[in-house]
């Protein structure tokens, strides 16, 4: 197993935590995603890991395929996560190169950078449904340190918040990420 790939496997299973701890009628509360609920964050991940098990499935770039059903949100995350750490669970999955959602890269690469994903809707699941998030330092900063440099073309393509927060330089790492990608890690 590659760092990477443990790491990206780390960051699946806190926001498996997350999604686990949710009360059963909390899933329609609004997250800190303007226009999504706590049940919509879980299907963009899931989308999110779905196009990205495709492709490592496939070594071509797959978009991310958000489900259209939504009515039961933990059954939904658990066949997102199994999904894409199945696909990833092939001998030579890691060292595939090609053209995918960031560039010319090697699968490896491609979950190093995605790792900010499930880390940051994490966070947002966790605050929408009145649960603390729990986020790893570690993570946080491994995920600060690529999207910083990622962070101009992210906000283009209005991955991130436009702005980031100002938390100041002496904030935890996890609130310094947080604030990176747009969220306040104050509410």
């Amino acid at each position: 197993m590659s760092e990477n790939l443990r790491y990206f496997t780390k960051a699946v299973y806190g926001m498996d935590a997350v999604v686990r701890r949710v009360d059963e009628g909390r899933w329609d509360e609004a997250s800190p995603c303007e226009g999504w609920s706590a049940r919509d964050v879980v299907a963009h991940q899931v989308g999110v890991l779905r196009g990205l098990a495709e492709t490592v499935r496939t070594g071509t770039m797959a978009r991310p395929m958000e489900p259209e059903e939504r009515s039961d949100p933990l059954a939904l995350w658990a066949s997102g996560r199994d999904e894409v750490l199945e696909a990833l669970d092939r001998p030579g999955r890691l060292q595939q190169h090609g053209r995918f959602w960031f560039g010319e890269m090697t699968v490896d690469e491609l979950i190093a950078v995605v790792q900010w994903d499930p880390l940051t809707h994490a966070w947002d699941v966790a605050t929408a449904t009145g649960q603390p998030a729990h986020l790893d330092p570690e993570l946080a900063q491994r995920s600060f340190d690529t999207i910083s440099a990622m962070r101009p073309s992210l906000a283009k393509r209005e991955l991130v918040a436009p702005d980031p927060v100002d938390v100041g330089d002496d904030a935890d790492i996890v609130s310094r990420y947080l604030a990176l990608v747009g969220r306040d890690p104050t509410v």
